[in-house]
């Protein structure tokens, strides 16, 4: 991530017309051609059909198609919905004014908040609510009554909405064929210094379909399940468990390598946010969780370090509050230990990382940085808008105490105690940007083995 200043904001904002401008320069540079009837500057028509043909064949299809859902939310009981609704009532440190944040305004009335009840706690929007619900949503609203101090009044207010991340138009913008070129080649590096320093690719053939195509991954080894590719370096330390998670910075790695040169490292690849065009969406929880399974268990893997990253962590949360039971081909892996990077898995029932990531209107270097490279790429955009489930991606502190009293580790964490790595000041993933600020989370790593020694 880029930083907040003029000079920084100049770039970020010349780098992002360019970029957008490519398209309607394109088209309109053929529309002159046409008009003119003759071939002005020879050597930009090839380049201009190509983006002209990438614009109005791939991406316009694809921006319709997208703004559909293939997986559902997963459906919760009045029981279930009543003690979430009461959980994210108590936890509201720092948000006084709970839920007002997840409106347009304060100036609501009652369909306003029901409207919102309905997608937070029942997945849908007011045309598909039922009868049998009446009774329960009002019990939700005399609640956010209490909690605002205010006294609703009948009808829906129309100038304010509401934040409903899977319900809500999926926004994104278009990226040329040059940028994905650019992204196909920093893949092709990362794949290579990968390489380098020992890992292995993994990968079922049904992410072929991927572009910009990976052209390393033609070696790659076939993955034991079809919905993940990942990264293995063999695990040879009897002494230290080995570690799981994504990273998006080699050089991290490489570090946490030479501190540990024994330890086996598995890096789950999550392609749909990986700014490529893909063909499939990341599975839902327990989909992802019985690959990750299955391939820990193809690999050997019977105990682990979860250390993740970003969206990571929401596989991390997956993980963690997993009690589900597993089908008889599958062991649960057992986590002695987990590293949570910038995650976004936490307090998911205030409004700020809905906000953050998909309707906040950018201003600074870095909020402009954010919000075309990652939250208006279209797979991003998807991911986030039709495959993210707050309730079931959110973990809560309770999660961690469960996680952390259970198996050998109960001793060392019986105080309810968690370390928290705080760096003030720095903006989300800029703590990989130098080797003084990874420091601390190697550390962590690499003292994890001393609880289950």
């Amino acid at each position: 991530m880029i930083g907040q200043s003029f000079p920084e904001y100049i770039f970020i904002r010349i780098c992002i017309f360019l970029l957008k401008l490519v398209a309607p320069a394109s088209l309109f540079y053929l529309f002159l051609c046409l008009c003119t009837r003759q071939i002005i500057l020879h050597w930009l028509l090839p380049f201009a059909v190509l983006e002209s043909s990438f614009y109005v064949f791939v991406y316009l299809p694809r921006k319709k198609r997208l703004q559909k859902s293939i997986h559902e939310a997963p459906p919760l009981d009045r029981a279930q919905r009543e003690a979430l609704f009461v959980k994210c009532s108590q936890r509201l440190s720092g948000a006084p004014d709970y839920p007002l944040g997840w409106f347009s305004s304060n100036d609501l009335k009652r369909e306003n908040v029901v409207e919102w009840i309905l997608w937070a706690l029942f997945s849908c929007g007011p045309e598909d609510a039922q009868e049998s619900w009446n009774d329960e949503i009002e019990i939700y609203v005399k609640k956010v009554e209490e909690l605002t101090g205010m006294k609703l009044e009948k009808g829906r207010t129309a100038v304010t909405s509401s934040l409903r991340l899977t319900l809500d138009r999926v926004n994104m913008s278009h990226r040329p064929f040059i940028w994905y070129t650019i992204v196909g080649l920093v893949d092709l590096i990362t794949c290579i210094r990968l390489y380098a320093i020992g890992f292995r690719h993994y990968s079922p053939s049904v992410l072929g379909r991927v572009f910009p195509p990976r052209l390393l991954t033609l070696f790659s080894k076939p993955s034991v399940t079809e919905h993940i590719s990942y990264w293995y370096k063999p695990h040879k330390s009897l002494k230290k468990d080995p570690v799981i998670g994504l990273y998006p910075y080699v050089p991290f790695l490489k570090e946490l390598i030479r501190t540990n040169p024994d330890m086996g490292i598995l890096l789950i690849e999550l392609v749909p946010i990986t700014m490529h065009i893909t063909s499939n969406a990341i599975p839902p929880r327990r989909e992802m969780l019985d690959a990750l399974y299955t391939t820990m268990n193809s690999l050997g893997i019977s105990r682990a370090v979860l250390a993740s990253h970003s969206y990571g962590t929401v596989i991390a949360a997956h993980v963690i509050r997993d009690r589900d039971s597993t089908s008889q081909s599958i062991t649960k892996p057992l986590i002695t230990g987990q590293l949570l990077v910038d995650p976004v898995c936490l307090l998911l029932h205030l409004p700020n990382v809905a906000f953050n990531f998909l309707y906040r209107v950018p201003r600074r270097a870095n909020e402009w940085q954010l919000w075309y490279f990652a939250s208006q790429d279209p797979d991003i955009a998807y991911t986030l808008s039709r495959c993210f489930f707050w309730a079931d991606n959110i973990l809560w502190k309770d999660d961690l105490m469960y996680l952390t009293g259970e198996e050998e580790v109960k001793d060392r964490w019986s105080d309810g105690s968690l370390e928290v790595l705080y760096y003030p000041g720095l903006d989300h993933a800029t703590v990989f940007d130098t080797k003084e600020r990874r420091r601390g989370m190697i550390r962590v790593l690499d003292k994890f083995h001393i609880a289950i020694e």
